[in-house]
C-alpha cells in the first residue's frame, strides 16, 4: 500500500466510493475546490485524497500510511458513515494521542484552525460532542 501523499496541508482521505453523488455533496459541504483538489474555503488549505487504493481502510491503517513529514495535528477521513449520514460527519483523528471523533463539515475549519495555532486542544472539542459522539459546535 502506498503512503499518503506528502502535503503542507490537512489531509482529508476518502475511503468510501459507494456513491459518487453523495461524495459530491460531501465535497460541496466543504466549499469550492480548485483544479488541483484544494479546498479554497479553508485559510489553511486542505488536500483531498480520492484514491480508490484507500477504499475501506480503517483509521489505524491510514495512520500507518501518513508520511514522516506530516505536520498537521489531525487527519480527516470521509468514510461510509460520512457518505451515508445526512449530516456527513467526518472521522477526525487527533494524531498525538490518536483520539477520534466525528465532526460535521461546518465545524471542521474552526477545529483545524484552533488546533493548528494551539488555541485549544482536541479534548475541548471532544468534551462538547453530543451523546452520539458527533461534534456539532459549542452550545451556549
Amino acid at each position: 500500500m502506498d503512503m499518503l501523499p506528502e502535503a503542507d496541508a490537512l489531509l482529508l482521505v476518502r475511503t468510501d466510493f459507494s456513491d459518487q453523488e453523495r461524495w459530491q455533496a460531501v465535497r460541496d459541504s466543504l466549499g469550492d475546490t480548485d483544479e488541483d483538489g484544494w479546498i479554497e474555503e479553508f485559510s489553511d488549505q486542505v488536500e483531498v485524497v480520492e484514491d480508490p487504493a484507500y477504499q475501506g481502510l480503517t483509521s489505524q491503517q491510514l495512520l500507518a500510511l501518513l508520511p514522516d513529514g506530516y505536520k498537521d495535528p489531525i487527519l480527516v477521513i470521509a468514510d461510509k458513515v460520512t457518505i451515508d449520514s445526512q449530516e456527513m460527519p467526518f472521522l477526525v483523528i487527533e494524531l498525538e494521542f490518536k483520539w477520534e471523533m466525528r465532526v460535521i463539515p461546518s465545524e471542521l475549519p474552526a477545529i483545524h484552525a484552533n488546533l493548528s495555532i494551539g488555541n485549544m486542544d482536541f479534548g475541548e472539542f471532544a468534551e462538547s460532542a453530543d451523546a452520539d459522539g458527533v461534534f456539532r459546535g459549542f452550545r451556549s
